[in-house]
């Protein structure tokens, strides 16, 4: 799920950090302790259910049943029940936590099931119901479940704002009087510590886009981010209609937040990747374009023009995003940036002037409105650079240019050992795989020199065919197939077949949404 990823505030370690055991000598290591006591259990990727659990238990309980644990099992090895037995004499004790079950019973739906479900709420009947989760609808589960894929659901709520507490939801679905509304908006799993997705009604989704459009900030930042999540999600799913999600980017212009930047930008990436050398490409940009100037000029004003930090880290990272989204959907002033920076350095190539974290757009950006002269000042840093992470930034710099034969040069010269370590050979190739005018060439480079690449094939097929998306691609994967079978070399298949089964998903997905994705960004710019 996005989201969990963007929200690694709630670690395992940000939960146990403030207890008295995290800060004994003998103690240092709890973190890893509890995370180690999940590795056991085939379906909790840990700090995602432990968070929901310290959510509904409460932070103090949660906290004091996992100190009693962690001092009594300090130096002995535990399964995650003995977890549960000590959470729940505190909640037993505590008098003000009021669970549908044990929290055994509860954490075992969550635990020991593949997957999460998604909630769907209907606002005209208020019923409440869950099924799980599926990102491709036609697959079929063929492992049972003794739970029958049903979980023990807490649901928090709002309604126009304001905190409803929270609804258990026990089966498959339920009625609660309280969520039938025809007026208000419902908003379910505030600051998103379920570990669930969440459906409503269409009705309500309008009630939510137009609140988002109204005063955003009536909902809270990380459900602005939810929203925009698990409506891509469920469209990607087939539960939603993709307008309505693409819907839920309609107020960004307003928004200044990393998260729901964050989750917007993670979500439409695959929409760049399909439609890259389509005519959706044009109006995806100009849609974008729009909805991410107000964001850029917000931190061109808060950075005195670029010449200081954020002091927000939040806001250091969206400032990032920014520029990225910025640069791609060709905001000129972004270009000028980047570029004034990279020029700056070619100046004084000891004195580098761009921010660390921003170096990875600027490279790409400036290199790409550049031409040779650019490209080889990266070219001679690259060479220079003693350092690995910013030589992995330049490598990927330098695969941006926008001149063919600069490229082609480079996938010559990733081949070359003595230009590029061999065990870095993929990166230039699905980097440059990675740009529009790349693509073809990346392609057709590995066709023709793939038993030179025998031990990095998997990486290099999946990396440069991730944005094949038309039956001509299928084709020409499936040739490309056959001809490696021909030549007697086993290894490499299993990863062809990977790629042309998502090759065909993409062809799938365009063809369904192609026509409505682009009739919708046509209607925005009327």
């Amino acid at each position: 799920m996005v989201l969990q990823q963007v929200y690694r505030a709630f670690t395992v370690d940000a939960l146990v950090s403030s207890h008295p055991l995290s800060s004994r000598e003998d103690a240092v290591n709890t973190p890893q302790q509890i995370e180690e006591l999940f590795d056991a259990v085939t379906y909790s990727k840990g700090a995602a259910v432990l968070r929901m659990l310290s959510e509904f238990l409460s932070e103090s309980v949660f906290a004091k049943g996992l100190h009693n644990y962690l001092q009594e099992h300090a130096y002995s090895n535990t399964v995650y029940t003995d977890l549960w037995k000590k959470l729940q004499e505190v909640a037993d004790s505590d008098g003000n936590v009021h669970l549908p079950a044990s929290i055994e019973e509860i954490m075992n739906r969550w635990i020991l099931q593949a997957g999460f479900p998604v909630v769907t709420i209907d606002t005209h009947t208020g019923s409440i119901s869950q099924q799980h989760f599926l990102i491709d609808p036609e697959a079929v589960v063929n492992k049972p479940s003794d739970y029958n894929y049903e979980w023990f659901v807490p649901i928090t709520w709002m309604k126009n704002g304001r905190n409803m507490g929270q609804h258990w939801l026990l089966n498959k679905s339920t009625s609660y009087e309280l969520m039938k509304t025809e007026t208000n908006w419902i908003l379910a799993n505030l600051n998103v510590t379920g570990y669930y997705r969440v459906n409503y009604d269409s009705q309500n989704w309008e009630r939510l886009i137009k609140q988002l459009t109204s005063d955003h900030q009536a909902i809270p930042v990380l459900n602005r981010g939810q929203i925009i999540d698990d409506a891509f999600t469920l469209a990607r799913a087939k539960i939603l209609n993709i307008t309505m999600a693409l819907r839920t980017t309609q107020y960004l212009s307003n928004e200044k937040e990393y998260i729901p930047w964050e989750s917007a930008i993670r979500n439409l990436e695959y929409f760049f990747l399909m439609f890259d050398r389509t005519e959706v490409r044009g109006p995806l940009e100009a849609y974008l374009r729009r909805k991410v100037e107000p964001l850029f000029h917000y931190f061109k004003v808060i950075t005195s023009n670029w010449t200081r930090k954020p002091t927000r880290h939040m806001d250091q990272y969206n400032q990032l995003n920014a520029i990225t989204m910025a640069c791609k959907t060709r905001v000129k002033a972004c270009s000028e940036l980047t570029s004034m920076w990279y020029r700056q350095w070619m100046k004084d190539p000891n004195v580098n002037p761009v921010p660390s974290d921003l170096k990875t757009v600027v490279y790409c950006n400036a290199i790409a409105a550049g031409g040779v002269e650019e490209w080889d000042f990266g070219w001679a840093m690259f060479k220079n650079s003693t350092v690995a992470a910013e030589a992995e930034k330049l490598m990927y710099g330098l695969s941006c240019t926008k001149e063919p034969w600069l490229l082609n040069r480079y996938l010559h010269y990733a081949i070359d050992p003595n230009l590029i370590r061999k065990q870095d050979v993929t990166y230039p190739i699905v980097y440059i795989a990675s740009n529009v005018i790349g693509q073809p060439l990346a392609w057709d480079f590995f066709r023709a020199k793939w038993q030179l690449m025998t031990t990095e094939f998997r990486v290099l097929i999946l990396g440069i065919v991730k944005t094949f998306s038309t039956e001509f691609q299928l084709q020409q994967l499936q040739r490309f197939q056959e001809e490696v079978a021909e030549s007697g070399v086993s290894l490499g298949t299993h990863a062809i077949e990977q790629a042309i089964e998502q090759t065909k998903a993409n062809v799938k997905w365009v063809s369904e949404n192609k026509v409505q994705v682009m009739d919708w960004l046509i209607q925005q710019s009327a």
